[in-house]
This record gives C-alpha cells, sequence and structure tokens, in this order.
C-alpha cells in the first residue's frame, strides 16, 4: 500500500508492506501557499508511487499533523492553518482511485509502536512522540483511544511549567512548548546566535557541550513530568519516546526517566515503564499502513 505522513516541516511517502518493509520513499517540504497547491504536489508524489508498485496496492493511508475527522478533513493545527479544513480524503481518493483512510498522526505513530515496536505485547501502550509538535496517543484493550477529536485530544499540551513560554496551541507552560524538536532546536540556535538543526543539538549534548547539555536537561525533565502526569490519568503499562525525541541521546532521555520516576504516582508506577520507541523514524509511515492493514485496532 501507499503511505503518507504529512508533517509539520516534510510530507513523506514509501510503498509499505504488511510486516512494515518500506520502499521507494520519498520526501518535500510541507510549506506550501496553499491546501490546493498542497495537495496538488501530494497527489503527484502518490501517482508516481503508483507507477513504480510492481504489486497491486491495497489502498493509500494518511498520517496527517493535527485532528483529523472522519471523513479526512484537517481539523486542526496550530502549526498548518493554511492546510485546515481541506478534504485529504476526498481529493487523494478521487486523484488515487484507491481506498483511503486519514488518520492522527499521533495515532499512527502509536499504531506503528505498537505494532512494530516496543508495544507490542502490552495491554495500555502510551506513546508520545516528539517532532514539530507533540503527539500522544495510546492504546488500550486492543483498540486505540479517541477522547476527542478522533485521538486522545491535545494530551501534549498537557501543562508542565506554569508561566512558561508561550506555545502555538495558545496556551501556555505546555509540554510541546518545551519539549518539541522544532522549539529545542530554535532554542539552541538563539543560544548559539545561529540556525541550527535538532541534529546538531544532539551531536553537541553527545560531545557534552554543556549548553546542549542543558537544553536537554531540561527538555527531559519536562517530558518526565508531562509522563507522569498522563500516566496517573491513563494508567498505561508502558510509555515509549518516539519520533525525533528517540533520538534525543542518553542526556535526553536520562533527565526523562529520572523526572518521570520522581513525579509519578506510586500506582501508577508499579505498573508503567518509559521507554524509547524502536519502530524508527517513519513511524508515521508505518502507523499509516497499520490503519488499513490492521482495521481491527481503529
Amino acid at each position: 500500500m501507499i503511505a503518507v505522513d504529512i508533517g509539520g516541516g516534510t510530507t513523506k511517502l514509501a510503498l509499505v508492506n504488511r510486516e512494515g518493509t518500506l520502499e521507494q520513499w520519498s520526501a518535500f517540504p510541507t510549506a506550501s501557499p496553499d491546501a490546493d497547491v498542497f495537495l496538488a504536489r501530494t497527489l503527484a508524489a502518490i501517482c508516481d508511487l503508483q507507477e513504480k508498485a510492481r504489486v497491486p496496492l491495497h489502498g493509500l493511508a494518511v498520517s496527517a499533523a493535527g485532528f483529523v475527522s472522519a471523513g479526512g478533513v484537517l481539523t486542526f493545527n496550530a502549526n498548518l492553518p493554511w492546510l485546515e479544513g481541506a478534504r485529504i480524503g476526498e481529493v487523494l481518493e478521487r486523484g488515487a482511485k484507491l481506498p483511503v483512510h486519514v488518520e492522527a498522526d499521533s495515532n499512527a505513530a502509536c499504531l506503528a509502536e505498537y505494532v512494530f515496536g516496543s508495544g507490542c505485547g502490552t495491554n495500555r501502550f502510551l506513546c508520545l512522540t516528539g517532532g514539530t509538535g507533540l503527539g500522544v496517543g495510546m492504546i488500550a484493550e486492543n483498540k486505540l483511544l479517541r477522547i476527542a477529536h478522533g485521538c486522545m485530544g491535545d494530551a501534549g499540551h498537557v501543562i508542565v511549567a506554569p508561566d512558561g513560554p508561550a506555545c502555538s496551541c495558545g496556551g501556555r507552560g505546555c509540554a510541546e512548548a518545551l519539549v518539541s524538536t522544532a522549539v529545542l532546536r530554535q532554542r539552541y540556535g538563539a543560544m548559539l546566535c545561529q540556525e541550527v538543526s535538532f541534529r546538531q543539538l544532539v551531536e553537541d549534548s553527545l560531545r557534552a557541550a554543556s549548553a546542549a547539555c542543558l537544553l536537554m536537561e531540561e527538555a527531559g525533565r519536562a517530558l518526565g513530568v508531562a509522563a507522569a502526569s498522563l500516566a496517573s490519568i491513563f494508567f498505561p503499562d508502558r510509555i515509549a519516546v518516539a519520533g525525533g525525541l528517540a533520538h534525543a541521546g542518553e542526556t535526553f532521555f536520562r533527565a526523562a526517566e529520572q523526572s518521570f520516576r520522581s513525579h509519578v504516582g506510586s500506582l501508577p508506577a508499579s505498573r508503567a515503564t518509559l521507554a524509547l520507541a524502536n519502530s524508527g523514524a517513519h513511524a508515521p509511515l508505518l502507523g499509516a499502513a497499520a490503519c488499513l492493514f490492521y482495521p481491527e485496532l481503529l
């Protein structure tokens, strides 16, 4: 099948099989003057994959950052306001002539890790995915948890620092405003007075650069508080850190684990473990594919 991941910064596509193997991976910047231009570009990339496929295609699945309606419409994304209201499912299904399923990227990343990664074998699995934003998804009793807007709501905006920095959602002190890879990259660039990538921040922290380490420790502590808060509400068996944050390095994860253990209550602590996701950088693509290959999880 064809899987598409519409991220806040990059849109990715690939052919994916039921075992989670990717072929013909490609990507392009998500930024666009409007939804029509973006969807036309996405459809062209999908048609290219259709031509390259060597077997009949099962369908087309899309992971989209933000809230997604049952009809495949992006209803809200503070980082992609120009795409809100776009009938993603309808446009792509009409153009590709394939069955289409559109899922929130937080759900897709959770599905990927549940099917192919560290969530295998768990009964209640919570996944925190850090990229341009901070997505949170959960599977309980073999089903995606859908509380509001087709997902868990905006759990990545749980407050971890009252009077903390302003967030793109309009709130203040949200976990996303402290731990998303986009925010961390911007903050580190401001420290160095130059443009930097998140990869550079990670590499500098691995080399024990003091500014990078301090920033990663602060972010890890904030993520630990968020994980502890969510654990006390949802009582997961396992919590996975996915997306770019899964590759943030030992300084970040050690601080996150220590903070989680310091803040979580005794009952949720007795059942929950904090782990790094191992489904890789393409988790939203794998999770999008899982929506069609494993519909019983939806």
